[in-house]
């Protein structure tokens, strides 16, 4: 990941709080869980794009 683009969102605290949580446990900073879970949802959104395409 060459290239970052600094953004700014807003999240509820206890929604933060559960995210920095899971970051710690995956050893791994906040950023980085939230950019592996928007590809995740990325590539799921995907598939699911191409199963219903196929129906």
């Amino acid at each position: 990941m060459s290239d970052i683009s600094k953004t700014t969102i807003n999240l509820p605290v206890e929604l933060k709080k559960e995210l920095k949580k899971l970051a710690i446990d995956e050893d791994t900073s906040l950023s980085g869980l939230i950019i592996k879970m928007i590809e995740e949802g990325l590539i799921s959104r995907n598939k699911a794009d191409l199963i219903s395409d196929e129906d």
